[in-house]
């Protein structure tokens, strides 16, 4: 648990630069995304981590100020412990997995550019 809260505080500092999670979720994913990239120790849990962290990093609100985002990292921390750490990464790949999906779906079903004449 103690572990766990130290990464969570240092999620917070890495990320207080102005920018806010655009919903009480997203906070949440970025700060166990954070978390379980530092943390873990299988190279392919790790991308996907990292993965996730800029997926919701890329989400985040630059309209909310510092404070208000502080408030809903500190709020999203005291939901995250070590027993439920695990499950809730989990939710947080599945959205991005999906994207990921879609992307290359779209792009087998996209038609090659026509090859210029001559070439």
């Amino acid at each position: 648990m103690k572990s766990i809260r130290i990464a969570v505080a240092a999620a917070i500092l890495a990320t207080s630069g102005g920018a806010a999670a655009q919903s009480a979720t997203d906070a949440r994913c970025i700060l166990l995304a954070n978390v379980f990239a530092a943390q873990t120790k299988d190279p392919g849990a790790q991308k996907v981590a990292e993965a996730s962290l800029y997926f919701y990093l890329g989400r985040i609100n630059p309209n909310e100020s510092v404070a208000q985002m502080k408030v809903l990292f500190d709020q999203q921390s005291k939901t995250i412990t070590d027993a439920n750490a695990g499950q809730l990464m989990g939710d947080c790949v599945k959205p991005v997995q999906e994207k990921v999906q879609l992307i290359q779906t779209l792009a087998k079903e996209a038609k090659p550019p026509a090859t210029p004449q001559g070439r």
